[in-house]
């Protein structure tokens, strides 16, 4: 059964400490439980199949990830986007490719209008390059890096598979190559003591557009790593000037999870950029 609040992205999934000042207005998002156990086991043994004959790899060509598996993981809606299928008819829909449907139209509706940073673009014009799914070992790495410009356009988005995991933001050393570059993003870049770091857990939907797609890299930290956080509190004391009367206070508490990343499957979504 999918929540109402897996639909909400959850600021006690991005490191408050260390985000101010820089991405304004919030320009990456964590949805928590976005898909359910049922969709998240069909997308693992769609991809397992699919990876079966694949090998891990040691490298890439562009060093950024190592002991890691990746196909293109394409569903009819990619093959036939005239015809696509009915996401109502879960007859005929397998469960994998209706919890990419679903992630895609939540993209849509939610980081492709008027309240996202996409303003310009309408859902009716959206085209979506083919997902990936990226199988990363236990040891492997995934190295900071923006992803590429050239073919997708302006939302990164992944769905987390197998173990949670801690994604970190920096402010990239070079400016992005887009028509649409803005000025005011170039104040950050350089900056790299500062960071942002997400938490990424199983069955999570994470989210980069503006900044944070164009101006961040983005990693993934390895595993016995800390994700540190600050969770507002209502707190009940007692009000010196008022002796036994209990009043609220608002306040912030510290908190962390200790992550251990495993074998950890993702998949990608990813819009074509606009000619």
């Amino acid at each position: 059964m999918l929540l109402w609040s897996s639909l909400v992205p959850k600021d006690t999934s991005i490191s408050e400490m260390r985000r101010k000042d820089l991405m304004r207005p919030p320009q990456v998002f964590v949805y928590p439980g976005f898909i359910t156990e049922a969709e998240g086991r069909s997308l693992v043994e769609e991809a397992g199949r699919r990876l079966k004959r694949r090998r891990f790899e040691n490298g890439h060509w562009d060093s950024v990830i190592t002991g890691y598996r990746e196909i293109e993981f394409s569903t009819p809606d990619d093959q036939y986007p005239q015809q696509g299928l009915d996401i109502e008819n879960g007859a005929t829909v397998p469960p994998y490719v209706k919890a990419i449907q679903r992630t895609r139209s939540h993209l849509e509706n939610h980081h492709f209008n008027s309240r996202g940073d996409c303003a310009d673009a309408f859902s009716n014009n959206i085209r979506w390059l083919p997902c990936h799914a990226i199988d990363l070992s236990a040891n492997g790495e995934l190295k900071p890096h923006v992803d590429s410009v050239k073919f997708s356009g302006k939302v990164v988005a992944g769905i987390s598979l197998l173990s949670d995991a801690i994604m970190r933001l920096r402010p990239s050393a070079k400016e992005w190559e887009s028509e649409e570059k803005d000025t005011n993003h170039s104040a950050v870049l350089g900056a790299s003591d500062r960071y942002v770091d997400l938490y990424l857990p199983k069955l999570s939907l994470y989210v980069l557009s503006g900044m944070s797609r164009y101006s961040f890299t983005h990693e993934l930290l390895p595993s016995n790593t800390t994700f540190e956080y600050m969770e507002k509190k209502c707190m009940l004391c007692q009000h010196e000037d008022k002796g036994a009367e209990v009043v609220e206070k608002n306040g912030c508490e510290n908190k962390s999870i200790d992550v251990l990343r495993g074998r950890r499957l993702s998949i990608i979504f990813r819009d074509a950029k606009k000619v």
